[in-house]
């Protein structure tokens, strides 16, 4: 066996005992990007609205941008239906 296919070996048999736990870390870092293009569109789109125009979605500018403030471990676009989803109705 060559030095490259031990190497290849020992990563296949650490794949095979912990599936996934090789690509997390970087799993993880696509997240993070991908999470913060939402946030930048959620801004970009939503942040140029009226009171009005997002008031008739069931949000607020405080929403949107207390949305995009918060941690990286939280989606933006989750919390903002879920804010919009509890005041569905309630104006």
């Amino acid at each position: 066996m060559t030095r490259h296919n031990a190497a290849e070996a020992t990563l296949a048999q650490a794949a095979r005992r912990a599936p996934g736990t090789f690509f997390r870390p970087f799993e993880r870092l696509l997240a993070l990007v991908h999470e913060r293009r939402t946030r930048r569109e959620i801004e970009r789109s939503l942040g140029r609205l009226s009171n009005f125009h997002l008031r008739d979605v069931g949000l607020t500018k405080f929403d949107v941008e207390a949305a995009c403030a918060d941690g990286f471990d939280r989606s933006a676009s989750r919390a903002l239906m879920s804010v919009a989803q509890k005041r569905l109705g309630n104006w």
